[in-house]
């Protein structure tokens, strides 16, 4: 197994998840929120167009990521049943839900002038708020985690647990908003208005906040670091976009400035950073399982393959049979049944004549002069001629009926069920009619002639042997041709002369 594929195999949480292009990336990332924090920090105050909906774009932006990101570390949880994910997913749920707050008591970002909701102190004390309990949160997972990285909830506990976690996140968000919504005149003012600019609890407040997030930017760093997992590795680069955020706040002093619209980009940035890392490894498992489906229709293909040549190979190896098994059992020259297969059907056609009380006939013919002609004009003459004497004779009988070749030019009949002799005689007379026309072989029309004996079981029967019918028929034959030949001759007849 590729040290890919074991990397592939390894959870975000756990150590050497993160090959060094991960490591690579993350270092980059951070440096340029680093640079772009040291020239906001320098330029933070120069002012810009005021925008109240761009807070509201914000606010709606990293609510909807973050409550995705919270909902995907829970399921993690729910997989995993590490406390790590459980803590971690009721932050960032929490960081998506107090965004409501803000939204509806920021001046303008809902109304055209002034808040939904609260004070003029509201919205700032629910942003520092957020920026001090979020990273607390994020800094108690990593604590847990560390002190207990083996721990594990127990599975009949994990919906509870679930449950908790989404309840902790609600009522955390429920109670900064009732803290800066409702409670706002009891709080110190953060800010005056325009030219007042912030008061020092601004700046207490701003700088706890930058001290708490400062935390588990470090506790996260270290861990990714040394153990190389993708998940502490990308939260410290969130938690240092939220840090960018509340650098840059501190260093506006007040709204729609270069600072402050920089750490509005930079919070959004924060909410990203952990869903993009999941998008990716659901992307990475994409391409995994497409990889894996790449192979395994590469796989398939061969196995097609295979089965393609193996059912190539049984067909060949079964028309061998088959060829083999003809070749034993036919002639090759007429495609008749050889006289292997004639005595098996003899022997059956017999059987069953002896188990039903029936009569059966066997016709041995013996083409006459057919010597002469093989010499006269050679043996492929002669070859084909008895081919097509097989077609003839072929037609002459039932599909019951057996015709045969015994050997050289002689042919064997087999009627398997007769109810008199008479029926015998007719066939033979058939068979002698149909060679009775010319037979046309290339440029030769040869006229051909056969000469037939008959022998009835049971009236002619030898004993169990099926040979001596065939012999009996045999003999029959030669009276035949001894009469004339082109005719035939019972057996029963050579019994009855004296």
């Amino acid at each position: 197994m590729t040290k890919a594929v074991e990397r592939w195999e390894l959870g975000l949480e756990q150590p050497g998840s993160a090959d060094p292009s991960d490591l690579r990336d993350a270092i980059a990332f951070a440096a340029v929120i680093v640079a772009a924090t040291v020239v906001v920090v320098s330029y933070g105050r120069i002012p810009l167009a005021q925008l109240p909906h761009f807070a509201t774009f914000q606010s709606a932006f990293v609510l909807v990521v973050d409550v995705i990101t919270g909902w995907m570390l829970l399921g993690q949880f729910r997989y995993l049943r590490r406390p790590l994910f459980a803590i971690l997913g009721a932050a960032y749920l929490f960081s998506g839900l107090v965004l409501l707050p803000f939204l509806f008591s920021f001046p303008g970002a809902l109304k055209s002038a002034g808040s939904v909701v609260g004070g003029p102190q509201s919205s700032a004390w629910v942003w520092h708020l957020w920026h001090i309990l979020f990273p607390a949160l994020i800094a108690l997972a990593l604590a847990v985690d560390a002190r207990q990285p083996e721990a594990r909830v127990a599975a009949g506990r994990v919906r509870l647990a679930t449950i908790a976690a989404i309840g902790a996140a609600v009522a955390l968000s429920l109670l900064v908003s009732v803290a800066a919504i409702a409670w706002h005149d009891a709080l110190p003012p953060l800010i005056f208005g325009t030219p007042g600019g912030p008061t020092a609890a601004f700046f207490v407040v701003g700088i706890t906040a930058a001290v708490v997030t400062a935390v588990p930017v470090a506790m996260a760093g270290v861990r990714g670091w040394r153990t190389r997992t993708l998940l502490h590795m990308w939260l410290a680069v969130a938690l240092l976009a939220m840090l960018a955020d509340v650098a840059g706040s501190l260093a506006s002093r007040e709204r729609y400035t270069v600072g402050w619209y920089f750490g509005r980009v930079e919070s959004m940035v924060a909410a990203s950073v952990l869903l993009a890392v999941f998008v990716a490894r659901i992307n990475r498992l994409y391409r995994h399982l497409a990889a894996v489906m790449h192979d395994l229709s590469g796989a398939h293909s061969r196995l097609i393959a295979v089965v393609a040549e193996k059912d190539a190979l049984v067909e060949s190896l079964r028309q061998s049979e088959e060829h083999v098994r003809h070749m034993a059992y036919f002639d090759a020259l007429t495609a008749l049944p050889n006289r292997r297969l004639l005595l098996d059907r003899l022997g059956q056609a017999r059987s069953q004549a002896s188990r039903r009380g029936a009569s059966m006939a066997v016709l041995f013919m013996d083409l006459d002069r057919f010597k002469e002609i093989n010499d006269a004009l050679g043996h492929d003459v002669g070859d084909e001629l008895l081919g097509k004497v097989a077609t003839r004779l072929a037609g002459c009988v039932r599909d019951s009926d057996t015709v045969a070749r015994s050997g050289g030019d002689e042919f064997v009949i087999v009627l398997p069920e007769i109810a008199h002799s008479r029926d015998a005689a007719l066939v033979a007379e058939k068979a002698i009619g149909a060679l009775a026309e010319p037979v046309v072989v290339g440029r030769h029309r040869l006229t051909v002639t056969t000469s037939i004996g008959i022998a009835i079981f049971p009236d002619d029967d030898g004993g169990d042997d099926v040979r001596e019918l065939m012999k009996k028929a045999d003999k029959a034959m030669y009276a035949a041709k001894d009469a004339g030949r082109n005719a035939y001759r019972f057996y029963a007849e050579l019994v009855a002369l004296p």
